[in-house]
């Protein structure tokens, strides 16, 4: 019974012995392996994938490309004319007030004045109005409508009578554009950016009312110093 016993116990020695031996094997095994640096394989991925977008640019917002949004004022003077002078002040003033907006839209506004001088020049722009508005070659009146400007017959030999545009807005009839007008309608056509510009095609034949003016405009003499 005694010899059992010591049997037993030997065998049981014999099994810890191996456990022993096997863990001993497993924990060697670990250590034998570099550890990462910071402790945890994870963090060092993370960082080189943020390491890696950095320097290839990804993950950076991109800049949306920049659309252009012409603004045209065309007129037959910008210095005598109680009608085109305003109106001309008040498209300026509306692009530097909208400028902001449309830089925060990626639009860039391109403002210009153009003086017509001649009945050629007005057929090549296919001008029927002083002054005329256009957004991306679009006039921003649907109708034409125009009144006797007393101004602009100063210009002509005899006051020859000449008609310039008037604007409809909320009901009321203006000689010059209204800034809200001009601030609306630019900011409309901002919002519409989809819409592809035009240029208007030649006219053949002037109105009868720039053909008046052209005809009697007075001859600006170059100014000599004396």
């Amino acid at each position: 019974m005694e010899r059992r016993r010591n049997e037993e116990a030997r065998q049981a020695m014999g099994a810890n012995s191996e456990k022993a031996a096997a863990a001993g094997r497993i924990e060697g095994g670990r250590a034998a392996g570099p550890m990462p640096a910071s402790g945890c394989g994870c963090s060092n991925a993370r960082g080189d994938g943020a390491e890696n977008a950095a320097s290839s640019g990804e993950g950076e917002a991109a800049q949306p490309a920049q659309s252009i949004l012409n603004v045209e004022l065309l007129v037959i003077d910008l210095n005598t004319c109680q009608r085109c002078v305003p109106t001309g002040g008040r498209l300026s003033a509306a692009v530097r007030l909208l400028a902001p907006v449309a830089e925060v839209l990626g639009i860039e506004l391109r403002h210009r004045e153009i003086v017509v001088q001649t009945p050629e020049e007005a057929k090549q722009h296919a001008f029927v109005s002083s002054p005329t508005i256009r957004l991306n070659g679009r006039d921003i009146a649907q109708d034409i409508r125009e009144s006797l400007c007393e101004s602009c017959g100063d210009l002509t030999l005899g006051n020859t009578p000449v008609d310039c545009r008037e604007w409809h807005y909320r009901g009321t009839v203006y000689s010059a554009a209204p800034l809200p007008m001009l601030v609306e309608a630019i900011m409309g056509a901002m919002l519409r950016m989809e819409i592809p510009p035009i240029v208007p095609s030649p006219l053949a034949e002037l109105p009868e009312n720039l053909q008046r003016y052209f005809k009697n405009k007075k001859l600006q003499l170059p100014m000599r110093c004396c």
